[in-house]
């Protein structure tokens, strides 16, 4: 019998939104990405950092954490989303926490592609991204039931690891 939810957790870049799309049409689940739901409301992630701060932007993601719900869904919360442990219990309560877990080699290759002031990435203000991946890493650890550890490898190769990980899940 598959989860109830999955909720997919890791670095941004790491391929969240790819492979929960990619996995929410294998198992004919629903896609949903929190940071789509934070702008619905109206702004984006950055503007929010830039205007507000990181504690503004995180206050907003753990109150729509702490909101989903119901089942068949594929969650992809923030990179942020495991500085708000309470959030973090919910998810483990009503979902399957999975970290897809890319090394900080391939992760800073994709940042680097990025325009990460438009992001909305909570800490590099403070931190650099070698250092946000380093405090992060061990909480995605910390709260995930599955590790799939992902290497440089196509979107299609990288998906049947997630598979690989979860089929004691999905019988």
């Amino acid at each position: 019998m598959y989860p109830r939810n999955i909720t997919l957790i890791g670095m941004s870049g790491s391929g969240k939104s790819t492979l929960g799309k990619m996995l929410s049409e294998y198992m004919d689940y629903t896609f949903v990405d929190t940071d789509d739901l934070i702008e619905q409301r109206g702004r984006k992630l950055q503007v929010i950092i830039d205007s507000e701060g990181d504690e503004a932007l995180l206050k907003i993601e753990r109150e729509i954490l702490l909101g989903l719900g119901g089942s068949k869904n594929i969650f992809s919360p923030g990179g942020s989303c495991v500085f708000s442990p309470d959030a973090m219990d919910f998810l483990r309560e009503i979902s399957l926490l999975v970290f897809i877990d890319v090394p900080f080699d391939v992760l800073e290759k994709r940042f680097r592609k990025l325009d990460a002031s438009k992001r909305g990435i909570i800490g590099l203000k403070k931190y650099s991204f070698k250092g946000l991946f380093e405090l992060r890493h061990k909480l995605y650890e910390k709260y995930a039931h599955v590790v799939v550890r992902v290497v440089e490898h196509s979107t299609d190769d990288s998906f049947k690891m997630l598979l690989q990980e979860l089929k004691p899940y999905l019988s």
